[in-house]
This record gives structure tokens, C-alpha cells and sequence, in this order.
């Protein structure tokens, strides 16, 4: 990354990255693969001593491992609630703890965003949710970020200047287009679950809409 060209982006599951690229919202002239890392596929631990899961672990695999069951109980069940199978049966941890924010204005086809004159994240000086703000008001769409948050977990970033643990509060910006610390050459490898003493659960609903199938077909009809 630190040697390619500038915008290059690190792709693994490729879930969110690649939808968005076929919408035209990044400009990247490189994708640089994690699949050929050799680590970062394994959730090792248990609560009494705290958990470490591997960035590169897929979101199914951390909804249904044994040891996440009971005082991490609510990471898996946000894994779990992640879009479609599909999706978390490629989609990766990491990726998902650092999933684009999303926006009405932006999550469209080029053409669409063009008609409306596009926004501030991509192409366009204002954000059109609030037409009078300094910043852009895109709000992340991640299941496993406010999970890890509660669980006063921490990451760890590799980059070409080395490693570093940071609290997951502390990769977060409240900002819709700068939304991490994360520096471009860094990836997240771990995420850790700290130790919890006696016998704790958590637990994560989600609210989101739902549109039934067959009442839209039978309103069709």
C-alpha cells in the first residue's frame, strides 16, 4: 500500500468495497488483497481470560463459535444479523467493524447522484442532508462497531510504522467521510475481548425495516 499508488484500497470479503465500487463511489486505482495473509483466521480465548478474534475471521464463524456464546453473546448475535447469508458468509469481521457510512444521498448509482448533483462525501461540496453544514452527516451502518464498543474492546493496527492496540472507541470519528483513525496503510489484524469475571451475558437486538415479499406482490397484483 505504502509503495502503490495513492487511493489504492485493502480488500477482503469485498461485501461493501465491491457494491461501491460498482456504484462509482470510490476512485481506486488498486485493490490490494488480504487473502493471501497466512494469519488472522482464528478466534482463540475464553471469556474468563478474555478473547482475541482475527480480523480475516468470517462474520458467520464469530455468530456461531462456541465461546461466543455467553458473556460476548451480543458481537455474535450482531455477526449474525448482518445483511443476508451471502453476505456473512464472506464478509469479514474486520471489514465489518470499518464499513462505509451510509446516506439516502450517497448509497446510489452514479447517474442518480449525478441528477441530484452529487454530495459532499463524493464529487459534490455540500451535504444534502443538512445543505447548511460544514461536514458530512453519512452515520455507519456497521452491527459488530457499537457491540465492540460496549464490550470495551480493543484493535490491533498494523501499518508500515509497526503495530498498535487502540480501544475500538478510540477508531472512531464522528464524521461521515473521515470516519476512523485508521491511517490508509493500516489494516486491522485482532480484535479483543477483555476478560469478564463470573457469569456475565449480553445480548444485541436490531431495529431495521422490513418489506415482506409477499405482501409487496400481492399489492402488485
Amino acid at each position: 500500500m505504502a509503495a502503490g499508488k495513492p487511493g489504492s484500497m485493502f480488500i477482503a470479503g469485498g461485501t461493501d468495497l465491491v457494491p461501491n465500487l460498482k456504484r462509482r463511489q470510490f476512485d481506486v486505482p488498486a485493490l490490494i488483497s488480504l487473502a493471501g495473509l497466512p494469519d488472522g483466521r482464528a478466534v482463540e480465548g475464553s471469556p474468563d481470560r478474555g478473547v482475541t478474534i482475527g480480523a480475516r475471521v468470517i462474520l458467520d464463524e464469530v455468530a456461531r463459535h462456541p465461546e461466543m456464546q455467553s458473556a460476548y453473546r451480543a458481537l455474535a448475535q450482531a455477526c449474525g444479523a448482518v445483511s443476508t447469508p451471502q453476505i456473512r458468509y464472506m464478509g469479514t469481521v474486520g471489514g465489518n467493524l470499518l464499513v462505509d457510512p451510509r446516506c439516502n444521498y450517497y448509497n446510489q448509482t452514479f447517474a442518480w447522484r449525478k441528477a441530484v448533483g452529487f454530495c459532499m462525501k463524493k464529487d459534490g461540496d455540500i451535504c444534502l442532508v443538512a445543505r447548511s453544514s460544514p461536514r458530512c452527516w453519512a452515520v455507519s451502518s456497521s452491527d459488530s462497531a457499537p457491540v465492540a464498543l460496549t464490550l470495551m474492546a480493543e484493535v490491533t493496527l498494523q501499518g508500515t510504522a509497526g503495530s498498535r492496540r487502540i480501544p475500538a472507541a478510540a477508531l472512531y470519528r464522528d464524521d461521515g467521510i473521515a470516519y476512523t483513525t485508521k491511517r490508509p496503510d493500516e489494516v486491522i489484524t485482532e480484535i479483543h475481548l477483555p476478560a469478564v469475571a463470573g457469569r456475565m451475558t449480553s445480548a444485541y437486538w436490531k431495529l431495521r425495516r422490513w418489506v415482506s415479499r409477499s405482501r409487496f406482490a400481492g399489492t402488485m397484483a
